[in-house]
């Protein structure tokens, strides 16, 4: 996990490195007297454990999505939260890397600001030698904006508008070069993941049914019924689960309902921002549902991690 070997792991330094770790790392202790506002500063990660730029560039050869449509409507989950993917493409080049992660630290500074903290990671074959870190925060960049304005250059291709506020091949960054391109492609990327993670995690049926003389006439030949069969189902995320080799903080676990009391009493925890479907409904319609809050502190907090394949 690209967020621990950061944190954890022999990493290039940076003086922006203290005030991700605020955000990214873990307490190992809970005092219930924090106030809210400490807490909401903790960031919710999100893995993807697929390749996230093989899906989002399959996709789109397969007119599933645009890259303009994708980009003009993605929603943040959370106003703090950590989201990572691994990534093959391009690799296959570099003869002494085996995949690189990518991931960043994502912050809503106000209403419209949102900023980025960049960290990539590579995954090193067994036999190399030829780094001494791969791990390293890499880019701060901030959209003014959100979701991010696209605008085309004269050339028509299609761009996105965002500051670079540090990166560690800062005086590379300039104009049209090939760095900015690859920037360009990553912040896409981390985007995708955003976008996906939200869409709703429902699938919807459509049962098959055959006439009652069809079966009928199949019954009298001796033929088995025919099959009735279900379609379509996705499905993009698998249930929470606490972070690797971290207790729970608090009280004891509780039942998993929705209802008022059982949220009353429950630990403290982040509600993800996500788009929701009403299908069954006289006026079928889509809405996003804010990120938000639910629980008692006082009880203690739980924080989740969401592997996202899919």
């Amino acid at each position: 996990m690209l967020a621990q070997d950061w944190l954890y792991g022999d990493r290039a330094s940076t003086k922006y490195d203290r005030m991700v770790e605020k955000h990214l790392k873990l307490p190992t202790q809970f005092n219930k007297h924090s106030s809210l506002a400490v807490l909401n500063t903790l960031a919710e990660r999100i893995v993807f454990t697929d390749d996230v730029p093989s899906l989002l560039y399959e996709m789109h050869d397969n007119k599933q999505l645009t890259f303009e449509g994708m980009l003009s409507t993605a929603k943040l989950p959370y106003d703090c939260f950590w989201l990572e993917y691994t990534s093959n493409i391009g690799i296959g080049e570099v003869e002494d890397i085996e995949y690189a992660n990518y991931g960043a630290l994502i912050q809503r500074i106000n209403t419209d600001t949102v900023r980025m903290y960049i960290i990539t990671g590579l995954k090193l074959k067994a036999h190399t030698e030829t780094f001494d870190k791969s791990c390293s925060l890499t880019q701060i960049i901030e959209f003014s904006e959100w979701p991010p304005v696209i605008y085309h250059n004269d050339s028509g291709k299609m761009m996105l508008r965002f500051s670079v506020l540090w990166a560690f091949n800062q005086d590379k960054l300039r104009g049209s070069t090939p760095q900015m391109s690859e920037l360009g492609s990553v912040v896409c990327e981390l985007i995708f993941g955003i976008f996906l993670v939200t869409q709703p995690k429902i699938y919807s049926t459509d049962v098959i049914k055959w006439k009652e003389t069809h079966k009928r006439a199949r019954a009298l030949k001796g033929k088995p019924p025919l099959l009735e069969y279900r379609k379509l189902k996705l499905h993009i995320g698998r249930k929470h689960k606490h972070y690797a080799h971290r207790p729970a903080i608090g009280a004891t676990r509780i039942d998993n309902t929705e209802s008022a009391e059982a949220i009353q009493h429950r630990r403290y925890h982040k509600v993800m921002g996500h788009f929701r479907h009403y299908v069954n409904d006289y006026n079928p319609h889509t809405t996003w549902i804010e990120p938000h809050y639910r629980g008692d502190p006082s009880l203690g907090v739980t924080f989740t991690e969401r592997d996202v394949s899919k």
